[in-house]
């Protein structure tokens, strides 16, 4: 399963990160990290796979399809659109039509700290994409005038600031969203975890003493 999508064109050195974040059990982050990880408020209800991208941001300040469209045509390869909807919490701000278009983009995926609507079409296999947002509505955002938006900028999203170039990884358990230099310097520590994770669930399954095998302090 393709875990990232639309990498072509990104640094050697950036790549390699998102290579290699592919490989990781996200949970395991939580056992070496404390900050970055977004209210489970917000679920996945797009596609059931895993989110990895950089963070392209919008704050949307009112409820303007525009604004969400035009920051779609600016996605880059292995973007992840990061809406904070605080100025339209009640609006939809991504469904069927702006998800076939970041699918046409090549965007790895959506978080919106708000609502999303179409979830049929958020999951669809053919035509979906992988998206984080609070729940759905049937209320939607307007054609206005396309300035209801800023783009680019630092944003909030489940109690997370995200700045634009953060990494966002997502899956069923939830969202992180970090500095890449923040990820990279837990990751040789993250790989040696789950490395030695498969070993302990067979000593487990096996019928050793658990009392010999876990962190007791």
């Amino acid at each position: 399963m393709t875990l990232v999508s639309g990498r072509d064109g990104l640094p050697a050195g950036q790549a390699l990160l998102l290579e290699r974040l592919a490989r990781i059990d996200f949970p395991t982050l939580g056992h070496l990290l404390e900050d970055g990880f977004v209210s489970p408020a917000i679920r996945r209800l797009g596609l059931p796979r895993r989110m990895i991208g950089i963070a392209s941001t919008l704050a949307l300040d009112t409820p303007d399809a525009g604004a969400v469209n035009r920051a779609i045509l600016e996605l880059g390869p292995a973007d992840v659109l990061v809406i904070d909807a605080g100025g339209a919490p009640s609006h939809a701000v991504i469904g069927a039509v702006t998800v076939a278009a970041l699918h046409a983009r090549g965007a790895s995926g959506v978080l919106v700290d708000g609502v999303v609507t179409d979830i049929d079409a958020l999951a669809d296999p053919g035509s979906g994409i992988c998206v984080h947002a609070r729940g759905t509505s049937c209320l939607t955002t307007k054609r206005l005038g396309g300035e209801g938006g800023r783009r680019q900028v630092p944003v909030e999203v489940g109690g997370v600031r995200i700045d634009p170039g953060d990494l966002v990884l997502g899956d069923a358990n939830g969202v992180i969203a970090l500095r890449p230099q923040v990820l990279a310097s837990v990751l040789d520590a993250a790989e040696e975890t789950d490395a030695r994770e498969p070993a302990l669930l067979r000593a487990i399954a096996d019928g050793e003493d658990p009392r010999t095998l876990l962190h007791l302090g």
